[in-house]
């Protein structure tokens, strides 16, 4: 009762959830007040904010959670029951270019197993992880933005709290329109060559790789231009503004399988590279079900070659 409290901000919002009076959240919250010997909220109109000692009650009432969920994945595996079911997460680039196919494979292996599948993007996943709202995802980070970091900078799960297991590196790529002048060049573009076009990502300088790009370019002495004003995370979206002649733009391998036919990609010297991994919650007891499509996704990226 305490975690839905805090989910949903007030006593009125926790007892719609749990399908109970507000008063009687109320007077749970009043009782265990009382057996803590602390005040643990601050009530207002507007809802309830917890002290610094119902902060520290409920980072312990989270963790005794995902304990009691580990313990009854780890038991109910134990008893070998009969519909084991997955949590799996991904996210849009890699469910296109191979982890449809796993989820596929997977199918036809276990007919048994329940499976739900989610895509989104890595900070979203690792969450999920967390809260044992997910038992396995697919997840990229780049060397200056890990998977753990939302697109507002915010961190939003600490990172000794999932482990990663690499599959392979996704490198970037330059796009440009069909008409721009570099598009009919050989070799790769330098950096120096972009000093006078506008760059087009995500929040925050495009955020994740744009702090990549601009790490590289600032040792190499080169200061590009970042078209804030445009924000996007979708890659279909950033061709389409890159195909426009708004600006030009990076684009991963794994994303090059859908490609405009009015865009062209050029390989760009000292690009950002995004690091593919599996991610699982730390300390989460792993299931045969999590294990089997552990194995369907690397054996589908060995059979790609994407980790060569």
């Amino acid at each position: 009762m305490l975690l839905a409290v805090v989910a949903h901000g007030s006593f009125a919002g926790a007892a719609s959830a749990l399908s109970f009076t507000p008063s009687a959240v109320s007077q749970q919250m009043r009782m265990l007040e009382r057996d803590a010997g602390v005040q643990l909220f601050e009530r207002s109109q507007r809802g309830v904010r917890l002290t610094a000692g119902g902060q520290a009650l409920a980072r312990r009432a989270e963790t005794m959670r995902r304990e009691l969920i580990d313990a009854r994945a780890e038991l109910d595996a134990l008893a070998e029951a009969g519909a084991a079911q997955l949590m799996f997460g991904s996210f849009p680039t890699a469910t296109a270019a191979f982890a449809a196919r796993a989820i596929a494979s997977y199918r036809r292996r276990h007919p048994s197993f329940a499976l739900e599948v989610t895509d989104g993007e890595p900070y979203e996943s690792v969450a999920g992880l967390r809260s044992r709202a997910l038992d396995l995802a697919i997840v990229f980070e780049l060397d200056s933005w890990p998977a753990t970091r939302d697109y507002d900078g915010n961190e939003v799960v600490e990172a000794d709290e999932v482990v990663l297991e690499p599959l392979f590196d996704d490198p970037f790529s330059l796009i440009l329109p069909g008409d721009h002048p570099l598009a009919a060049e050989a070799g790769e573009v330098q950096l120096k060559q972009l000093t006078s076009e506008r760059i087009i990502g995500s929040p925050l300088g495009c955020a994740p790789w744009g702090m990549d790009l601009e790490h590289v370019c600032e040792a190499a002495g080169v200061q590009l231009e970042f078209a804030a004003h445009y924000r996007s995370a979708d890659f279909q979206a950033q061709q389409a503004l890159v195909a426009a002649g708004l600006g030009v733009s990076l684009l991963p391998r794994l994303a090059q399988t859908a490609l405009r036919d009015d865009v062209v990609v050029r390989p760009l010297m000292d690009a950002p590279v995004r690091r593919i991994s599996l991610a699982w919650p730390a300390g989460a007891y792993r299931t045969p079900a999590a294990g089997a499509m552990a194995d369907e996704v690397r054996a589908m990226v060995a059979d790609a070659r994407l980790a060569a």
